[in-house]
């Protein structure tokens, strides 16, 4: 990892300026394993590190206008100045949200998103490159304080989901764990582990904490459970994204509107992103509660000249309330529904 010991200096620097009784607060990334393991790994290092203080709160963050400022009262009631921000890509749709919140807290913010050049960079920031995810680094940050034999199948399961495997150091790090792990050979161990907690935090997308707590007390038997429930519920729409979606570009670019009651989007459109290996799959869902369309966009094929933010943000250009980030080959975001036939045309275009 580019300037692991910068990094890891700065993290503990942070860490150092807590007061005898701090209270801290762990924002992390909603309906992703990587966020889930995230505050696992930091929850662990300060409890190991400051035994004497309360356990810190843990939310997850979801990617939407307005997120951080909800929270702030919340936080201020507790007595919270101290806030780490685990891989939530802030920096983009929501640069100036976040620049505000960092004047009223005390922010160390750790992501692997592609960074936008006006972030204001300082010693508690911690950017790193998109392979090196952010709960693989919290996992190395905190070598002698998280237990290696507990927690270990987690890191290697995030840096899997997170294709983090695409750097030679991370995927030695992945197989001295799993000897057996192929890239291609989706049926090993760890890439069912990627199934199964994908499937958990699906079930729980609602209420990432719940899934959380699922997975510090490793409830295997409940995970076990709640994917055969999910999973049945994924081939019924793979086989229905089959039949029905929309393809454009001799079959290059895919729309698909799904229909369930799980928030499938980020965890399908990966799959089909492999089956359609090269083509671009973008799905679309209602977000239960509201008028707004989530979107997910993947293409796992060979690179392209563009990234897949780049195709999102010219697709929700102009749309009123719209929000989108990611990486080259995965991103997400919302739009309004009245504008998914815009949305669907300014991609085409694109």
């Amino acid at each position: 990892m580019q300037d692991f010991e910068k990094h890891k200096l700065n993290f503990f620097s942070f860490m150092e300026a807590f007061g005898p009784k701090e209270k801290i607060a762990v924002l992390s990334h909603q309906n992703c394993v990587d966020g889930m393991a995230s505050a696992v790994f930091l929850v662990e290092i300060i409890k190991k590190k400051y035994s004497s203080l309360s356990s810190p709160t843990v939310i997850f963050l979801p990617y939407k206008i307005g997120c951080l400022e909800i929270l702030e009262e919340q936080l201020k009631k507790k007595k919270i100045a101290k806030v780490f921000v685990l891989d939530v890509n802030l920096d983009v749709n929501l640069l100036e949200e976040f620049e505000r919140f960092r004047e009223k807290f005390d922010v160390c913010f750790m992501d692997h998103h592609p960074l936008n050049p006006k972030l204001r960079m300082d010693e508690k920031t911690i950017k790193t490159h998109t392979d090196d995810c952010t709960s693989l680094t919290l996992y190395r940050f905190g070598e002698g304080l998280i237990d290696e034999k507990r927690w270990s199948w987690l890191a290697c399961v995030a840096a899997v989901s997170e294709f983090s495997y695409k750097n030679e150091d991370n995927l030695k790090f992945i197989q001295a764990q799993y000897p057996s792990f192929k890239v291609e050979e989706k049926n090993s161990e760890v890439w069912n582990l990627v199934d199964k907690l994908g499937s958990l935090i699906i079930y729980y997308s609602s209420d990432s904490l719940k899934a959380y707590e699922v997975i510090v007390k490793r409830d295997f038997e409940k995970i076990e459970v709640i994917h055969s429930e999910v999973a049945a519920e994924m081939e019924r729409n793979l086989k229905d994204f089959e039949d029905n979606a929309e393809s454009f570009h001799h079959k290059h670019l895919y729309f698909y509107l799904m229909k369930s009651r799980f928030d499938l989007g980020s965890k399908m459109s990966t799959l089909l992103s492999i089956r359609h290996k090269g083509s671009t799959v973008i799905l679309f869902s209602q977000i239960e509660g509201t008028n707004l369309i989530r979107v997910s966009t993947r293409n796992n094929g060979v690179p392209l000249s563009y990234t897949m933010p780049d195709l999102l943000m010219a697709g929700i250009a102009g749309l009123q309330d719209a929000i989108g980030g990611g990486h080259a080959a995965a991103a997400g975001g919302s739009f309004l529904r009245k504008d998914l036939a815009l949305f669907k045309e300014q991609v085409k275009q694109f």
